[in-house]
């Protein structure tokens, strides 16, 4: 069994937990701020509705077509709608409740203990995502105390001996970037998604903190990638462990010096802007407390507000490992970067 975004099966990925608001203020120098910045940031609520209506519609047709759910027309829907939901955007109760009971049969299962098979042994992609949901969504209701609790189950018998969680072991072209981009980013996510499970007595022994305790090691002696997602997954993760806000505040002026001229970000440094990384970045950002009045934030506004299409959708384009082809099709792409997209718009520009 392999896993890739173009079939129906059950891999690996995602991010975070709900703080304080960080200090991330600074003034931005005056060129930073767009030409109608207020009047952009009042268009946002009316491109995350579009969004929303492109994913219920995109996820239907996906459901009819495909039947199965997977990480980006499953998953991400119930996490956008859930962001929405939270964020005082309307969303039906019996959307979000189709879409949760679909998505969960990716989760049927996952108590079972690790299959060995080559293939078959990958972390699931849907549970971390959903972990990773909940941590940022803290008013959901998509996933019980008692599902989690079955996650992190999942996440313990598939950590490797070294203390990571791994996508490396697929053939590249079944784990393409930026979802199954690297086993630092599967590694920061499922650690980010047990921080719950850590009993608060910092004595107290427990096996989620001997995983991620675990999980630091093998991230300290690895090499970063430096992706726009990982640098998003990294401030999570100094943000869970408390870091000094002056190390939390670097981490976010690195993120931010990295902006392209459009407003946007690319998935990594030197790739054009596209709406999955603007997205994610306006989404992690946001959470962790930078404003919206910032010429940074609204630029990246600005850029999704100006990019996205008729449908609703924002246009992506598929890459791939090296050595791999890109995808030919652009539909499951294509419904990740427009759920990042209008997720990060909901964060910043609540209703």
């Amino acid at each position: 069994m392999h896993f890739s975004l173009r079939t129906c099966v059950t891999p690996a990925a995602l991010f975070l937990v709900t703080i304080g608001v960080l200090p991330a203020r600074s003034d931005p120098p005056k060129e930073n701020v767009p030409a109608k910045g207020a009047a952009t940031l009042e268009q946002a609520p009316k491109a995350a509705e579009r969004g929303l209506a492109f994913l219920e519609k995109d996820a239907a047709a996906w459901k009819k077509q495909r039947k199965c759910a997977t990480c980006h027309h499953g998953t991400m829907t119930v996490w956008a709608l859930s962001e929405g939901k939270a964020q005082g955007y309307p969303v039906k109760k019996e959307t979000l409740a189709d879409t949760v009971t679909w998505t969960k049969e990716r989760l049927k299962g996952i108590d079972k203990p690790r299959d060995p098979r080559p293939g078959w042994k990958m972390v699931s992609t849907p549970a971390i995502y959903l972990a990773v949901m909940a941590l940022t969504v803290p008013k959901q209701d998509a996933l019980s105390a008692a599902e989690l609790k079955q996650i992190a189950g999942h996440l313990f018998r598939h950590q490797e001996s070294d203390g990571s969680w791994s996508w490396a072991s697929a053939p590249a072209q079944n784990r393409p970037p930026p979802v199954f981009e690297s086993d630092e980013v599967a590694t920061l996510l499922a650690s980010a998604a047990l921080a719950p499970h850590v009993p608060k007595d910092p004595k107290a022994k427990s096996e989620a903190r001997a995983s991620r305790e675990k999980a630091a090691a093998w991230l300290a002696k690895t090499k970063p990638t430096h992706t726009t997602q990982a640098l998003l997954l990294w401030l999570l993760s100094d943000v869970q462990a408390g870091q000094p806000p002056k190390k939390i505040q670097e981490r976010i002026t690195t993120i931010l010096g990295r902006q392209n001229k459009d407003g946007g970000w690319g998935q990594v440094q030197g790739l054009a802007s596209d709406a999955y990384a603007t997205g994610q970045v306006l989404y992690f950002l946001g959470w962790a407390g930078v404003k919206k009045d910032r010429g940074e934030i609204q630029r990246a506004v600005s850029f999704l507000v100006a990019h996205q299409k008729e449908d609703g959708s924002w246009p992506m384009k598929s890459r791939a490992h090296p050595g791999a082809k890109p995808s030919t099709s652009p539909v499951p792409i294509t419904h990740l970067g427009s759920a990042w997209a209008t997720m990060g718009l909901m964060r910043i520009v609540p209703r």
